[in-house]
């Protein structure tokens, strides 16, 4: 029992196993999966086929008219397909520790140092400073496909990789490039004020009208009612209105009385 427990090794779950003779070197071509084996001869790397992330900063792509961005950054998130991940490292021999964890991955170089500023140079080439930040996603999107092409065209029968994800959190446009788009924004911003104003101003028309039509039936009613002509009607309304003004300010009061005109 007790030489069983040392020749055994564990698989975590979420990883495969890369069995290799500790004597010879030798990789094999399958896999270990999750649990325990006996090693005797054969050791075994594990390595998290999870979700892993590579980040490259400060990348500086040129667009398609040779103007160069500053300090792209990249984030992708990819996992592994099991059964390919010992194949991978026979080829590559690439091989190393996950930032910040106790996990092995395989192909996290390669993405980081080749893989992902390529695609980032490509889908750059192809579109410009202002087109890219319109359309942040478009160019994340842009720069997945051309990787994942990359990667099937650089491995073709044993890429490993599952690219999840792909995003832009930060870059800095060219100085000449940034001004521009800080003049369109001011334009933008003032247009759109400019805008409200006029609906503003529309609302306010279309108010007016309204109460003009509903005067205007009103006293066409009232007109009705009483035999009086509307100028009369509104002579009379005036009148009240002068009554009043010289009622509340105390002074001479002169009564008005309207009748219906023969």
């Amino acid at each position: 029992m007790m030489m069983a427990a040392g020749c055994s090794q564990s698989v975590p779950t979420g990883s495969v196993g890369i069995w290799h003779n500790r004597f010879t070197g030798y990789i094999s071509k399958s896999v270990a999966h999750p649990g325990f084996h006996i090693t005797l001869i054969h050791g075994i790397i594990p390595v998290d086929t999870t979700q892993t992330m590579a980040e490259v900063q400060n990348m500086h792509p040129r667009d398609e008219h040779g103007v160069q961005m500053k300090a792209v950054t990249v984030v992708v998130q990819y996992s592994l397909i099991p059964n390919r991940v010992p194949l991978f490292y026979r080829e590559t021999k690439q091989i190393q520790v996950e930032p910040h964890t106790d996990y092995y991955t395989v192909g996290l170089r390669i993405l980081e140092h080749s893989a992902i500023p390529y695609a980032v140079q490509i889908a750059t080439e192809k579109s410009t400073p202002q087109k890219i930040a319109a359309h942040l996603d478009a160019y994340a999107h842009r720069i997945r496909a051309v990787l994942n092409q990359r990667l099937h065209n650089l491995y073709p029968h044993v890429d490993p990789y599952i690219i999840n994800s792909v995003t832009v959190p930060t870059f800095d446009l060219p100085s000449s490039i940034q001004q521009q788009v800080n003049a369109k924004a001011g334009f933008q911003a003032e247009l759109q004020t400019i805008q409200a104003a006029e609906i503003v101003q529309t609302q306010k028309r279309k108010l007016a009208s309204l109460k003009a039509s509903v005067q205007a039936d009103a006293l066409a009613a009232a007109a009705k009612a009483s035999g009086l002509t509307p100028e009369q009607i509104v002579a009379w309304e005036k009148a009240r209105a002068l009554y009043a003004l010289s009622h509340q300010s105390a002074g001479p009061v002169s009564r008005v009385v309207m009748t219906k005109s023969n």
